[in-house]
């Protein structure tokens, strides 16, 4: 008799192999296996695991708001990684996203608070506690606890672990060797440090960025949100709103403290509010009765970071109060390092700081504290005798980095230049500091500070800045002919050439009696600089001349090339065009050959402007691109390289491209009254009726809409013809998700790297960008990429990014 053929012990199929096997495919051998470990999990909890689970999620009373982006990347990330740890300064609302996202999974999650348990030992009791594991006779509790996760599908959420954070990464990285089906969601403001975890920084709530909607930005909806709780009555409207976005921008995007903010609604108004955010640890506050104490008060929340810190961390970290804005290593050191802490020490000990969320990462090598947590640690150091010494500190450092504005007669390194401008906040802390103490440093920190300030168009901040160094008594002679000669250069560009003039004027006179080269090239060169501007061309040239012999005697290459690119120009203006190309010709040469400064982007726009003289268009196209790739941080020479290119493309025939060069150009000068000489603005304007251009209203018309374009953009269009529609041209219409992939884009990924990246199929990154290109009126890949960083290869290494 034939036996009875055998069929699948899962779902019934008959077997193909009567013999050997009892499933008929993979799947369901896992299927088998997992109810065989439900059974026993089922079999083993009602000896060892209460009914009712302590641990259950909470059911929140309030709404939550924004994370998308978060929540989205955290779901996706738990179903490939079975440890993650939420990391990030205090208030920034670890926990509630915690919650939020282990409240969407499937699977059955426990939340284990450790903020109350001051004992690391008792860890693995209070997290059996919260699964209603009981100690059975002949075991250990945490042997009880294994065998009840070991098998079963669990989320463990384990929130504040920084105080105990060894005992709490001791306990996940048995658990989790022990139970393979256990995951954990861990919040931290220090991560845990063991195999196989993975840290997820948690930063503020998103801002308001740009000209967007504010409503649309995560820091702003939260505020509406808690103050309608307040009061059902807060009204909107386009004030409120921007003081609104200005208070989430002012708290970091810091949850905790954008709450506490809307609570004093209806008390304070929001403008209120934004005033009084100077004495924010005293302001913001809440009399909740059931919250975590370190909850109802933006001081409770920082000062419970303060107190897990050591005695040499608490000493730094009131001393990186004095940085305001970002701030690289060296400086960090350089503040905080004296007889008491090397700087290997100190390094070391900011490093401790960043791992507590105490200092946060500011981009690449850049570091700043959140603005909370400084003014916490502010307090700390003015209540402590260190102040005075941290402060000199940070003074020195600052006036040591702005030497070569002291060193060199006309020019200034780029690396210089750039290392003080990301230092700029700080700056003004130390002009601040040196103004109330009438430390002589105060000149050449001022000088510093607006030699940061002009290439972003603060001309008019500049100008009073300079003059209330001016009027302090204690300064060199050196230092006031450098102040003398900045403001006499602001007020010139501003088109104030009677103040201008009157400024050199003294700065010359106070130079000659020094006896010193550098100062008296200096006030030469600016003032030549302003008789070229007014046309008084043979003065300009005896200065520039006189300059000249003093540079070519102190054999400084650079400052010779900047004085012979000032004579090339006033060789041009005179007519004497061949004289002119053989001056801007040795002028290049040698800023090719020296350290990149600031020259190197006048020279270039000077060498465009002969050659559009000589009607050789293709050359002065190029030199006037070169000078705009050379100055993109700078508002000074970009509008005359856009006015060079406007009139080489009036020339070529496209008048629609002349127009809007020229109309970008004339909006930009319009924000500070950027100064243009007489010569060259006659140049301009009489270029304009060959461009069809049909009336000043159309000029205007046309001007408001380039006004509309990023700045990006207008390079953009300046450099390679991408002409974005201002509809959608600024990115305000970009969702969240867009912008992603448009970063992504500009910084070199293919369509499957960013897929892999934000954890989406490839068609959806395609779909993505087809509606960036849609909306911001581009047309290729290429395109999206100059959109957001335009000419960023094109610049040769040596040459790169130098502004006046």
């Amino acid at each position: 008799m034939a036996s009875a053929e055998r069929s699948c012990a899962v779902c019934g199929k008959g077997l193909a192999d009567q013999q050997r096997v009892r499933y008929c495919s993979n799947a369901c051998r896992q299927r088998a296996y997992r109810r065989r470990a439900t059974s026993a999990t089922r079999a083993a909890i009602p000896s060892a695991v209460n009914s009712d689970i302590p641990g259950a999620l909470p059911a929140l009373v309030d709404s939550f708001v924004g994370r998308r982006p978060e929540i989205e990347r955290l779901t996706h990330l738990l179903g490939q990684r079975r440890l993650i740890t939420l990391v990030g300064p205090a208030g920034v609302g670890k926990t509630r996203l915690a919650l939020e996202v282990a409240g969407r999974l499937p699977q059955r999650a426990v939340l284990v608070e450790l903020d109350t348990l001051d004992d690391g030992d008792r860890i693995t009791q209070v997290i059996a506690g919260a699964f209603g594991v009981r100690e059975l006779p002949g075991r250990t509790i945490s042997d009880a606890l294994l065998d009840v996760l070991r098998g079963t599908r669990t989320l463990l959420v384990l929130d504040n672990c920084e105080h105990l954070v060894d005992a709490s990464a001791r306990f996940v990285d048995l658990a989790l060797r022990r139970c393979r089906g256990l995951r954990v969601l861990a919040t931290s403001r220090e991560a845990l440090a063991i195999s196989g975890e993975l840290v997820f920084s948690v930063d503020g709530l998103a801002l308001p960025s740009g000209e967007s909607d504010p409503m649309r930005s995560d820091a702003v909806r939260l505020f509406v949100d808690r103050a309608r709780e307040r009061d059902k009555d807060f009204a909107l409207d386009d004030d409120t709103v921007g003081q609104i976005a200005a208070v989430c921008a002012e708290l970091d995007g810091s949850p905790l403290a954008i709450e506490l903010a809307a609570h004093r609604i209806p008390m304070l108004s929001v403008g209120a509010i934004h005033a009084r955010l100077a004495g924010r640890l005293e302001l913001l506050t809440t009399p909740n009765r059931t919250g975590s104490a370190r909850q109802r008060s933006l001081r409770q929340a920082i000062d419970w970071s303060h107190q897990l810190l050591g005695p040499d961390e608490q000493v730094v970290f009131r001393r990186l109060s004095v940085l305001a804005g970002t701030f690289d290593l060296d400086t960090a050191i350089a503040v905080c390092a004296d007889d008491e802490f090397r700087p290997e020490q100190v390094f070391e000990l900011v490093f401790r700081l960043q791992a507590g969320s105490l200092v946060t990462a500011a981009g690449s090598s850049r570091l700043r504290m959140l603005e909370s947590i400084r003014l916490y640690a502010r307090e700390r150091l003015d209540a402590s005798d260190d102040g005075a010494a941290t402060h000199d500190r940070l003074t020195r450092w600052l006036t040591e980095l702005a030497q070569p504005l002291v060193r060199e007669p006309v020019w200034f390194p780029l690396a210089a230049q750039r290392r003080l401008e990301g230092l700029i906040d700080n700056l003004m802390v130390a002009v601040r500091w040196t103004a109330s103490a009438d430390d002589e440093r105060n000149a050449v920190l001022t000088v510093a500070t607006v030699r940061c300030w002009m290439p972003r168009g603060f001309l008019t901040e500049g100008r009073k800045l300079l003059r209330a160094a001016l009027d302090r008594v204690r300064i060199r002679p050196v230092h006031r002919c450098l102040l003398l000669t900045y403001a006499g250069y602001l007020a010139t560009v501003q088109g104030d050439s009677r103040e201008g003039v009157t400024h050199l004027a003294e700065a010359l006179a106070l130079a000659r009696s020094t006896g010193d080269p550098v100062p008296l090239i200096a006030a030469l060169y600016t003032m030549g600089a302003v008789c070229q501007a007014t046309e008084r061309l043979a003065d300009a040239k005896e200065r520039f001349t006189e300059a000249l012999e003093l540079a070519e005697g102190l054999r400084d290459e650079t400052a010779v090339a900047m004085m012979l690119e000032r004579l090339a120009l006033t060789a041009h203006w005179q007519g004497e065009l061949d004289r002119a190309d053989e001056l801007i010709t040795a002028a290049l040469r040698r800023f090719r050959a020296g350290p990149v400064c600031h020259g190197m982007s006048l020279a270039l726009h000077t060498a465009g402007t002969i050659a559009l003289r000589r009607d050789n268009l293709a050359a002065a196209e190029e030199f006037f691109a070169d000078s705009l790739r050379n100055a993109p941080a700078s508002w000074l020479e970009v509008p005359f390289a856009l006015e060079g290119l406007a009139m080489a493309a009036g020339r070529r025939g496209d008048g629609e491209r002349a127009i809007r060069l020229f109309c970008a150009a004339r909006y930009i000068r319009g924000g500070d009254r950027l100064y243009a000489e007489p010569a060259w603005r006659r140049q301009v304007e009489s270029s304009l009726g060959d461009w069809g251009v049909p009336d000043d209203d159309e000029i205007d018309r046309i001007a408001e809409e380039v006004g509309r374009l990023t700045r990006d953009q207008v390079m953009a269009y300046a450099l390679h013809g991408v002409w974005a529609s201002p509809s959608g041209s600024s990115g305000q219409d970009l969702d969240a998700d867009e912008q992603e992939v448009a970063a992504l884009v500009r910084a070199g990924l293919t369509n499957p790297e960013i897929a892999a990246r934000l954890g989406v199929s490839v068609r959806t990154v395609a779909y993505r960008l087809h509606r960036v290109r849609a909306k911001l009126g581009l047309r290729t890949r290429a395109d999206v990429v100059a959109w957001g960083d335009p000419g960023a290869r094109r610049i040769p290494p040596e040459e790169t990014s130098v502004s006046r």
